[in-house]
């Protein structure tokens, strides 16, 4: 899916005509007739509505209807009313609105759905892609319309500098696209444009009051991750109408022993929809996680039996049969008609579609598939760049792209992942310095804990514990002074310290530390007034962008990346949870566990964190050493002055590695190829930015004033 969104000026039409031409656009139009959004995407992941001179559309995924859409147009508030109500709306997905010339732009809060703006011609632009809007000012350039600021649709050589950092760069140098002059929207914001070419930007989110009980969270969390989980499921069931299969659709999850992946795949399997479990199998026969997927698929299966005996009773359909979730079949004690051989000997029902049986589950052998840090030139498991910016999820790219192809051939669109988990239910220790506010005793005490079970000093518990400076002093105190080190090792603040890795050339260090510096002198307000709230989203934020760079990397495949729990509602369920019950000690994912109750069986429920082992990571860089160490030979980073080739190069030739400079080659690897991928532009943006022309006053449409 990619969309831009133009204002309702006479420079919308020439640069409408400054787009690529593509037999697949789609194009809505304001009343004059100038284009308003237009892009690609599928009839499953759209919904528009028109009330009167107030339209709407939804783009991504969600269970909402025309008829519903168009019932929360009516009402108070003009565009901040409509965007009230349409808060209810499970699932995840842009909003864009129009009314008496002005429009309305807005995401999600976790920037799965993130937007971006551009001044090109002369008015604000928005999309959900940064290099659209980059290539549309390029193209506007070429064609001699109004520039805007200097360098804009080029690389910002700056912006690859804060990609070098790790674990992730600090909010809001994160959000800086790898574009000049295109802006991101930042998460919990909306962007309205105006019909004189002109923007503004408003908070439309403020985080709730974490005052919710333990067992009531838990109720409130249980059903917003049902109703993502179901969005998801409806979206599924509107493929398979659109593709004219007279199946209910099918959803693919992955399975493994985390709690967040095995409840999305209980979930779903209440959905009528057609479940694909997967789950990586590991290169050790007794690996937990491998052995755990495989009790969680088998209590799936037994449970999809069970309820898919009571569909065909209901439906008066017993066959006699059913699929026992590996493909065979198996005799039960109804009786049925009409029904005919599937494939394998099985019996189906007549006109049931073919592909995965219910309760199906792929297992993906450690062997067959790609090893972490497949270099995406690969010749036989090579993935794309993603345009937008260095891959999040670099090393694991080829596995991700594998995996797609896989589910693609049995049938799904979708895929559920549990990215954003571990960020809203997991033990953060930041969570101490907020529960000190109200209640000082119970936080003292845990800190004491975190202080020997974390091998903390002193100064860092107490800092934990009581440090109290401002957002913006924490960022501009946030720079690494050297490569190879954060500025802290323990503790915890508003995010976790950035560091660089040890092959960053000063020069790239200066270039952070007054990136960071600059962004703290813009005073930038925290997600949240609560470190605990903030450090929560900025994980999510994360997360979301994870998924987006997954999203990249099986869209060729026809497989869509959907995280439920990134979605508002299960958000700010998570964030409601009293701070006291966040961190109860000897519970893994207390909220989430306590939500997952009666969901997922006992035997499989709260089995402990997801711990990924690293030898996989350290296997894959052994098997693609010499390709990744000629990357040192001409390197893009190298020539901008940002890295060390040699020390580099000393790294990934080291017999072994830690996993902090594992994380570190992360962040540098994704930026090295996304830099060799990108062509650079070709047209250079005029240095003196033009003006912009006021907009004339069109004669008003039908229904719509004029501003």
């Amino acid at each position: 899916m990619d969309f831009l969104v133009l204002p309702d000026h006479p420079a919308s039409d020439a640069l409408a005509r400054c787009l690529p031409a593509s037999p697949f656009r789609r194009t809505l139009r304001h009343p004059s007739g100038r284009p308003w959004i237009t892009g690609h995407w599928s009839p499953d992941e759209s919904v528009a509505a028109e009330a009167g001179p107030r339209r709407a559309l939804l783009l991504g995924t969600t269970p909402a209807t025309p008829g519903t859409l168009t019932r929360l147009l009516p009402g108070p508030g003009h565009l901040d009313g409509i965007g009230r109500r349409a808060r209810r709306l499970p699932g995840s997905a842009f909003l864009l609105t129009a009314t008496d010339g002005d429009l309305r732009c807005r995401g999600d809060l976790a920037g799965v759905r993130l937007l971006h703006h551009a001044r090109i011609a002369g008015v604000t632009v928005a999309g959900n892609r940064p290099q659209d809007l980059a290539a549309l000012a390029r193209a506007a350039a070429a064609a001699g319309l109004p520039a805007g600021a200097p360098g804009l649709g080029l690389l910002d050589e700056d912006a690859a500098a804060l990609r070098l950092l790790f674990p992730f760069a600090p909010l809001p140098p994160a959000l800086r696209p790898a574009w000049h002059a295109v802006s991101a929207v930042p998460p919990g914001h909306h962007l309205t444009l105006y019909a004189n070419g002109r923007h503004s930007l408003a908070r439309w989110w403020t985080p709730p009051e974490p005052d919710v009980p333990l067992e009531h969270a838990a109720e409130h969390v249980r059903e917003a991750l049902a109703d993502a989980v179901a969005a998801r499921a409806r979206r599924a069931q509107r493929q398979a109408a659109a593709d004219g299969t007279t199946g209910r659709g099918t959803l693919s999850a992955g399975l493994s022993a985390s709690t967040g992946a095995t409840g999305l795949c209980f979930l779903t399997a209440r959905e009528d929809v057609r479940l694909l479990t997967t789950s990586w199998t590991s290169r050790h026969p007794g690996d937990e996680d491998t052995r755990a997927s495989a009790r969680s698929a088998a209590a799936l299966a037994a449970a999809e039996r069970q309820r898919e005996r009571q569909r065909r009773r209901l439906s008066g359909q017993d066959t006699g049969q059913e699929r026992d979730g590996s493909g065979g079949t198996r005799k039960n004690k109804g009786k049925g008609k009409g029904d005919t051989r599937g494939r394998g000997g099985g019996r189906r029902v007549s006109g049931a579609p073919a592909g995965p049986p219910p309760g199906a589950h792929l297992a993906l052998p450690y062997a067959d598939a790609p090893t972490c840090y497949t270099p995406p030139t690969d010749a036989r498991h090579g993935t794309p760049a993603d345009p937008a910016g260095p891959l999040a999820v670099f090393r694991e790219a080829a596995r991700l792209a594998h995996r797609a192809r896989l589910v693609a051939e049995r049938g799904a669109r979708l895929h559920l992942v549990d990215a954003g988990a571990d960020a809203l239910f997991g033990h953060r220790p930041v969570a101490l310095n907020s529960l000190a506010r109200g209640d000082l005793r119970t936080a003292a005490r845990r800190a004491w804990t975190a202080h020997h079970l974390c091998h903390w000093t002193a100064r860092d518990t107490l800092r934990t514990l009581l440090g109290d400076p401002s957002y913006p002093r924490w960022l501009a105190g946030s720079a690494p002074r050297t490569p190879g080190r954060g500025r802290r090792a323990g503790g915890a603040d508003w995010e976790a310290p950035p560091a660089l890795p040890p092959w960053a050339h000063p020069d790239a260090v200066a270039t952070v530390r007054r990136l960071l510096r600059e962004a703290a002198d813009e005073a930038p307000e925290p997600f949240a007034p609560l470190r605990a709230q903030h450090e929560i989203l900025r994980a999510a934020l994360h997360a979301a962008e994870t998924v987006r760079g997954a999203d990249v990397l099986t869209a060729p495949h026809g497989v869509g990346h959907e995280a439920p729990f990134l979605d508002d509602a299960v958000i700010e369920a998570a964030l409601a949870l009293d701070l006291a019950d966040r961190g109860r000690a000897g519970v893994h994912q207390p909220l989430l566990t306590r939500a997952l109750r009666g969901v997922v069986p006992d035997g499989v429920l709260g089995r402990g964190p997801h711990a990924r082992p690293a030898p996989g990571a350290r296997t894959g860089l052994r098997a693609h050493r010499d390709a990744l160490a000629a990357l040192c030979d001409d390197s893009p980073l190298a020539a901008r002055g940002l890295i060390h080739p040699d020390v580099l190069r000393r790294h990934l030739t080291a017999p072994q590695l830690p996993a902090p400079t594992l994380r570190a080659l992360d962040a540098t690897l994704a930026t090295e190829y996304w830099l060799r991928a990108v062509a650079p532009a070709r047209t250079p943006a005029p240095a003196v930015p033009v003006p912009a022309v006021p907009a004339p006053r069109a004669a008003p449409a039908k229904g719509v004033h004029s501003p």
